[in-house]
């Protein structure tokens, strides 16, 4: 990617240590406050003392920017509490009956609290060869520990904003697409179902909150992606909502790329504006009348613009179209050991997998969904691209539904 134009900050200011939410009142602090109570005193419950190191809430949450609704029985969270459980001396095997442990754990705790709660074990031996990932730089960051050693993530290597790998973003925006795929393969299954026409959007209240939230975390993914292609990324909401409305500065159009940096700007903007709102304060009823696919469609449409633009600038070329960046020699900026990279395509594709596709074998796998999922972001019920079926491990012709079906099963390994 070439040098961006302005130098970002290399150490934010720290995220609030006593918030929760960005402007939640007294009243919902102390709601959260007493859901890290109840679950801290849980997971101490489940793992032995001499194990536990630390209970880090991370996310929103974590960094003072969780959101929340008013109800009937007063305010309550409406993000996912997210926690990393830090163990240390633990073998594989203790590692694996503690995770089943806490899986389990957290589903009963979603019941009482009323958001998902997930856990993923962290050991304090691996900290200080922590990956330099989007999410631990954002942890390193913003967090809170609950419980046990304060400072047990200064082990971590020191993460600053403006190095991110350029392929964290690319995976960010993989996730992201990934929702999107899952809301247009809803609406296929609806109208296979038989809804009437203009109720492609029959989504009961649930799906409907589901799919526009979906489309909001797409709309902030670009954000983050257009940031990190100015420099300017920022983990805080409010900053980057503050940088993005900034004025741009006069730009003209790339002549070697043959596009503005960053297009449809405007409209992004009005989409961000919304998707920044409901971060904070959701309310997805105001949908209730829209057509879904509609938002599908303007929202696909900055996705699809946003990682376009985004990949050229990482990899210093342009394509002309989504089959010449599937091709399995354009790498799509994701880490991995060769020997670990062959044992997983050898695992999950087959030995003869290394002789059909041999470059494919040689990367992570998340690297063939990149590069399928732009081609699979199509409209569904047709046979898909050559090349997104190859990356797939899937024959070609191959249609829509399976193929897609395929990603996201690999998706969730992957991911």
């Amino acid at each position: 990617m070439r040098k961006p134009d302005p130098v970002a900050p290399d150490a934010p200011v720290a995220a609030p240590a006593d918030r929760f939410t960005l402007d939640g009142d007294a009243a919902v602090e102390a709601r959260v406050a007493a859901d890290q109570a109840v679950i801290a005193q849980a997971v101490a419950g489940l793992v032995p003392a001499q194990h536990f190191a630390a209970l880090v809430l991370m996310g929103g949450y974590g960094r003072g920017e969780g959101g929340y609704v008013q109800g009937e029985q007063g305010p309550a969270p409406f993000n996912d509490y997210d926690y990393f459980v830090v163990v240390r001396g633990m073998g594989r095997g203790a590692r694996a009956a503690l995770a089943l442990g806490l899986a389990a754990l957290a589903e009963t705790l979603a019941g009482q609290v009323g958001v998902a709660v997930d856990f993923a074990l962290l050991r304090q031996e691996t900290l200080a060869r922590a990956e330099f990932s989007l999410m631990n730089a954002e942890m390193q960051w913003g967090h809170r520990v609950l419980a046990g050693e304060r400072d047990v993530l200064a082990r971590m290597p020191h993460m600053p904003f403006h190095a991110l790998p350029h392929g964290e973003l690319t995976r960010l925006m993989l996730n992201r697409g990934t929702l999107l795929l899952m809301n247009q393969q809803r609406l296929l299954e609806r109208r296979s179902g038989g809804a009437a026409s203009g109720a492609e959007t029959g989504l009961d209240p649930g799906e409907r909150q589901r799919f526009f939230k979906y489309l909001m975390k797409a709309v902030r993914a670009c954000g983050d992606t257009r940031l990190a292609a100015a420099g300017l990324y920022h983990p805080s909401y409010a900053e980057k909502l503050a940088r993005l409305e900034a004025p741009r500065p006069e730009r003209t159009v790339d002549a070697a790329e043959g596009l503005d940096p960053m297009p449809h700007h405007d409209d992004f903007l009005e989409l961000y504006r919304l998707a920044h709102r409901h971060k904070f304060h959701p309310a997805y009823e105001e949908f209730a009348g829209e057509q879904a696919a509609e938002w599908l469609a303007r929202v696909l449409r900055i996705w699809k613009a946003t990682l376009y633009a985004f990949e050229i600038r990482r990899l210093g070329f342009g394509f002309a179209h989504w089959h010449d960046y599937c091709r399995a020699d354009v790498r799509k900026g994701q880490r991995g050991n060769l020997v670990r990279n062959v044992g997983v395509t050898v695992r999950d594709f087959g030995a003869r997998e290394l002789l059909r596709r041999p470059r494919r074998s040689l990367y992570y796998p998340r690297e063939r969904l990149i590069a399928a999922l732009p081609l699979l972001l199509t409209e569904p019920g047709s046979p898909i691209d050559p090349c997104a079926a190859s990356a797939l491990g899937l024959p070609s012709p191959s249609h829509w539904q399976p193929a897609s079906e395929r990603y996201l099963g690999l998706w969730a390994k992957y991911a």
